[in-house]
């Protein structure tokens, strides 16, 4: 229960989540606006998510941040989707709106934010390879598709959740070729203007590279969702290679002053939230 003038609360739930910068991100903006709140690290197990949500709900947090893996299970815990929530299937931002719980995604307006400004691409008819199709490579699909990608490939090892989601692009967006690789190895690589790397493989010290760098084309850019570490296994491969890439540290700024302009009603510094992602990363 929030106390008479208590600061207003916000936070991230996932598993792991004790790697994450969205605390320094947000904590700097309120400071920065005088504002009474504080954003705090719910992690949660998969066990321990369903009652976590509960007692947030009883403890009236303002808002908060939803990471992996449960962008996609926290749905049926929300009072209200937001149409685009709705489409994509996947939520990364719940606002307390007079007591209901509204779904949102920021992570599709996001990922383009950085693939815009970071990478400088465009996706507009080019083809695109994604690893991954949990909560975040359904967002990035789905706005690749919205952006007029030519061609989007899913690659994920749940080969049937990888062609679910290829099929509800292709339904929602007829003009983009939507599917699903049977492999790592597909020759679709050879053709794709894009690789981004959707899924977890890369946040742990001694996981393996997500795909076999020497399929990919010395012209394809590609984006790691991943932000730590910083650069990634895959940046730092590529990069070796000659090729330009990114890591998702803009993906989150930029999801992040969505979520905080939805939560605050109020501008976000975008400065101030960038700086603050700088110094956290190389602490």
């Amino acid at each position: 229960m929030k106390m008479e003038n208590s600061p207003s609360l916000y936070g991230l739930i996932g598993y792991p989540v004790t790697h994450s910068l969205s605390p320094a991100m947000h904590n700097a903006a309120f400071k920065k606006l005088k504002l009474n709140a504080v954003y705090m690290l719910f992690e949660k197990s998969k066990e321990e998510f369903s009652g976590a949500l509960t007692q947030l709900k009883l403890m009236k947090v303002a808002g908060f941040n939803v990471t992996v893996p449960y962008k996609e299970m926290v749905i049926p815990y929300v009072d209200e989707l937001d149409s685009l929530a709705k489409q994509i299937g996947a939520v990364n931002t719940v606002v307390n709106t007079r007591g209901r719980y509204i779904g949102y995604n920021t992570d599709a307006a996001g990922f383009i934010a950085s693939l815009k400004n970071d990478l400088k691409f465009s996706p507009r008819a080019k083809n695109v390879f994604i690893i991954g199709s949990g909560g975040a490579a359904r967002a990035i699909g789905f706005a690749l598709a919205k952006e007029k990608a030519s061609t989007i490939v899913f690659y994920d090892v749940a080969a049937a959740k990888a062609k679910q989601l290829s099929r509800a692009i292709q339904n929602a967006f007829p003009a983009c070729r939507a599917s699903a690789a049977e492999s790592a190895n597909s020759d679709a690589l050879s053709v794709s203007d894009l690789l981004v790397n959707a899924s977890v493989c890369g946040m742990k010290k001694n996981d393996p590279l997500p795909i076999n760098t020497a399929l990919l084309p010395k012209s394809m850019a590609v984006y790691d969702i991943i932000y730590n570490p910083s650069p990634t296994k895959l940046i730092k491969k590529i990069r070796a290679q000659g090729m330009r890439g990114c890591n998702g540290l803009g993906m989150l700024l930029y999801q992040g002053t969505a979520a905080f302009e939805l939560w605050t009603k109020r501008k976000a510094p975008l400065a101030t939230m960038r700086n603050a992602l700088v110094r956290a990363s190389h602490q």
